[in-house]
């Protein structure tokens, strides 16, 4: 099995002291997958999409795609692409874009296009898709919301390691609740057949 995770920070194991810690890696060792992690901290959803596409998706059997916060983006100059999010310089690096251009209906239509982008991206190439989000005001629907009040965070306000062990098995539950995918357990050795 070959597993294709993006996201943003929660997904990177952003404040972990070991980032083998995280639950990309420790739900690929449950299942015996191989897998990618292209999810990088302070991303936007325009990064993950951006980032899934130039990925070839049909290589993969399943994708775990976790979108943000709707008022993060990116923009590209000087040969880089750069993160807006409300938490670069401690909040004061892009207090113009927040404070005279950004709107909440304009974070909504944009999680809604970035979200919709990447159900159909994977629809098309036929690679089942795991859609979460660490959003915890989304007027949309994903198959796993993340950011709940019993997942421990650390000071920065990240999942600890333990948070990300309760992750792993969120998701591994959902996966098998949802018949994604044939499921072989490899730390119990138990295969669960799993009807499509």
């Amino acid at each position: 099995m070959k597993i294709l995770y993006n996201g943003d920070s929660w997904c990177w194991g952003y404040s972990l002291e070991n980032r083998d810690d995280r639950y990309a890696v420790q739900l690929s060792k449950r299942l015996g997958a191989d897998f990618t992690d292209l999810s990088l901290h302070g991303g936007s959803n325009r990064r993950i999409v951006r980032t899934t596409i130039q990925h070839d998706v049909s290589q993969y059997d399943l994708g775990i795609i976790c979108m943000t916060f709707k008022n993060r983006t990116e923009f590209y100059l000087n040969g880089k692409w750069e993160k807006v999010n409300p938490g670069r310089g401690k909040g004061k690096m892009f207090m113009d874009y927040y404070m005279n251009y950004y709107e909440e209906e304009y974070g909504h239509t944009d999680e809604m296009i970035y979200r919709q982008a990447i159900i159909d991206h994977f629809a098309v190439n036929k690679t089942k898709l795991l859609l979460l989000t660490v959003a915890k005001d989304s007027k949309f629907t994903y198959d796993l919301y993340l950011n709940k009040p019993d997942i421990p965070l650390g000071e920065t306000m990240h999942p600890t390691k333990v948070g990300h062990q309760i992750i792993t098995h969120r998701i591994y539950e959902t996966l098998v609740k949802m018949g994604k995918i044939e499921i072989q357990d490899v730390e119990t050795k138990e295969r669960r057949p799993i009807h499509l």
